[in-house]
């Protein structure tokens, strides 16, 4: 049962009068506190899929309430069996009515329901710490969230799965650009009609848009990084920060499957949508290649364009007309003259563009558009379209570098057609042992194409993962020598040093979130665990509990564990640590599994770790958890009995 704070205020009532008595401190002792299962079954939190902390029925009885009073706040709050906390319900201002309800994980606070004007209506949540960052306002104080005061880019990703599985429009409005939010932005007025264009009518589009399937959960944002539009392009008063062609990964019952969320511009601290999400589920989905924002050319501004032709202005009217129309039907036939129809005119810009830079570009565009149809499903007759397009741009310009470009997704696009076509083991092997051969194809036909490097660092991967050792170490040893100053020739040195690292000293150092500088070196007369993980790695979060057990068991005998946080940022590793109750100093840099600590050692999966003996030399890079119960002792016994006199 919700509590809905204000929606009909007896529960809120009941729990105040008990407050009040603490407001005389003569009388605080006296007080009756309200009972466990009081607090935590008629109080939840009022927005829907918050994540927080429910003890079982057999644990509430040992729960406890206590009196909850600071500087500026007098309330209750629940104790978990650990004595963990669970919520806190507090005034905030003296006026005997609570005005905050808070609920904790682990016992750190995610999400709160906040009374900001104190009329016994909630009118702002706020997701915290491990729970986001998102601070929604309810402004006619209904229960549900009108706007938005910060969200980001991956929670907005979250909120429009969340509209679509819902068909809820209005949840979907709060997270889509908005005439004021063009103001704001000092968008051209075409800009800004095209996006208001882009965004119209929700709740119609809603109701043509393909249904995720009940129970579809919304697992993470995908995109690459965001890019700034200056302002003296023309399009706005003020540079704008975009993300481009950006997805959401969700889960339906075990199967993965994704939403094209697209474009995002930041308003401020909110990051909006310029355009309505689409499922990419069964034969309804259209995959656009581009937002408004982003796109080489418009409409807006060809009158300061000297370069856009009437040749070019016909072919960009033509896109926003696709764009703006997809198909209502969802029939094959109607999906194919659509797609091929919107690939004619992508490529005809890719023709009859001025320069150089921007036919790349509109190629690019059409590229990345069809191999997103071919992933999807949504267009069968995409992957042929790509081998068309890879023999006109050889023949029209066979030394353009969209040549290696074209044919480099072109084999993806084929991989992936042929593995989901496989479905019996011996028939994946086969398509498996074609792909290693078109890469091996691939990288000699383009030694300098700028995606040769990540082809060489697949086939490396590859053979590594197969457990060929030495295939591995062959294709690492051609990256790091001839692509060395690629990102990708730098993780291919340091996988050559992982993969001879055993018997070998071992240095890993960095910065750990107190920003002080932490040497693996400095742990020499200890055993230590080097372990790579990330917040958002299951089997890191999974494991935690037994590498815990394993460092409070051994690490009076000398056992050490120093973690190597993967995490694109930090900004959720503080709250995850605190959460989990990690002891052990943890390193951190940005990037990921890019980071100079991940590169270091060429780092392909998490968890990674890394035992390494008293003498600082490696024992073992492969270490699992189970292997870690069974050698550590082992370990521990041979060096204590090296010492000993």
């Amino acid at each position: 049962m919700s509590h809905r704070p204000g929606v009909g205020s007896l529960l809120s009532r009941v729990l105040l009068a008990a407050i009040a008595v603490l407001l005389g401190s003569r009388v605080v002792l006296a007080a009756e506190p309200p009972q466990p299962q009081f607090m935590l079954e008629k109080f939840q939190p009022l927005q829907a899929g918050v994540d927080f902390e429910k003890p079982e029925a057999a644990e509430v009885a040992m729960c406890r309430v206590q009196i909850d009073r600071g500087r500026g706040h007098t309330g209750w709050k629940v104790l978990g069996p650990a004595g963990q906390v669970l919520r806190r319900f507090l005034d905030t201002n003296g006026n005997n009515l609570v005005d905050q309800w808070r609920y904790f994980q682990n016992g750190v606070e995610v999400y709160r329901d906040i009374d900001s004007n104190h009329n016994g209506k909630v009118d702002q949540a706020r997701w915290l710490n491990i729970g986001g960052s998102r601070w929604g306002i309810d402004s006619n104080e209904d229960g549900r969230i009108d706007s938005w005061r910060r969200i980001s880019a991956e929670e907005t990703s979250r909120v429009a799965v969340e509209a679509l599985l819902r068909r809820d429009a209005l949840l979907l409005q709060t997270i889509l650009v908005t005439r004021q939010d063009t103001q704001a932005l000092g968008l051209s007025q075409k800009m800004a009609t095209a996006l208001l264009a882009a965004v119209g009518d929700p709740s119609a589009r809603l109701d043509k848009s393909p249904a995720l399937a009940a129970g579809t959960r919304w697992i993470r944002f995908d995109c690459s990084q965001p890019g700034v539009i200056p302002a003296d392009e023309g399009k706005a008063a003020r540079d704008l920060e975009v993300y481009e062609s950006a997805l959401a990964i969700v889960d339906a019952g075990g199967k993965s499957g994704l939403v094209q969320i697209g474009e995002l511009v930041k308003v401020g601290q909110v990051w909006k949508l310029t355009s309505i999400p689409v499922p990419l589920a069964g034969d309804t989905v259209q995959v656009t290649a581009g937002g408004v924002l982003l796109q080489p050319a418009a409409p807006s501004v060809a009158v300061t364009m000297p370069g856009v032709t009437p040749k070019m202005q016909k072919l960009l009217d033509q896109l926003r007309e696709l764009d703006s129309s997809p198909p209502t039907a969802a029939t094959p036939a109607a999906l194919s003259s659509y797609h091929s129809r919107r690939s004619d005119v992508l490529g005809g810009l890719s023709v009859a563009a001025a320069t150089a830079s921007e036919r790349d570009q509109w190629s690019r565009q059409l590229i990345d558009s069809l191999v997103s149809l071919v992933q999807s499903g949504t267009w069968p007759e995409a992957l042929q379209r790509l081998a068309v397009e890879e023999a006109r741009l050889k023949r029209s310009d066979p030394k353009s570098a969209m040549v290696p470009f074209t044919a480099y997704r072109h084999l993806l696009a084929r991989h992936h057609r042929l593995m989901a076509n496989a479905t019996e083991q011996a028939a994946q092997l086969k398509v498996q042992q074609q792909w290693l051969a078109d890469l091996e194809v691939f990288i000699n036909n383009y030694p300098q194409a700028e995606d040769t490097p990540e082809a060489i660092w697949h086939l490396g991967t590859a053979h590594e993962f197969a457990a060929r050792v030495d295939g591995a170490k062959t294709w690492y040893t051609k990256l790091a020598r001839q692509y060395g100053r690629t990102p990708a020739g730098e993780r291919a040195a340091g996988a050559l040093l992982r993969l001879d690292l055993k018997g070998k000293p071992l240095v890993v150092s960095g910065k750990n979130l107190g920003n002080t500088t932490v040497r693996s070196d400095s742990y020499r007369g200890k055993v230590l665990l080097v372990v790579y993980w990330a917040t958002w790695c299951k089997p890191c979060t999974e494991e935690l509990p037994g590498l815990q057990a394993l460092y409070a068991q051994y690490r009076a005998e000398g056992f050490e564990v120093l973690g190597v946080n993967l995490d694109l940022d930090s900004k959720p590793v503080p709250a995850y640590i605190s959460a989990n109750r990690v002891t052990w100093a943890t390193l951190h840099e940005p990037g990921g599994l890019d980071s100079r600590l991940a590169r270091q050692l060429g780092i392909l999966s998490l968890p990674t770790m890394v035992l390494v003996d008293r003498r600082g030399n490696v024992i073992s890079t492969e270490m699992t958890l189970a292997d870690l119960k069974t050698e550590l002792p082992k370990v521990l016994k041979t060096a204590a009995s090296a010492v000993t006199p």
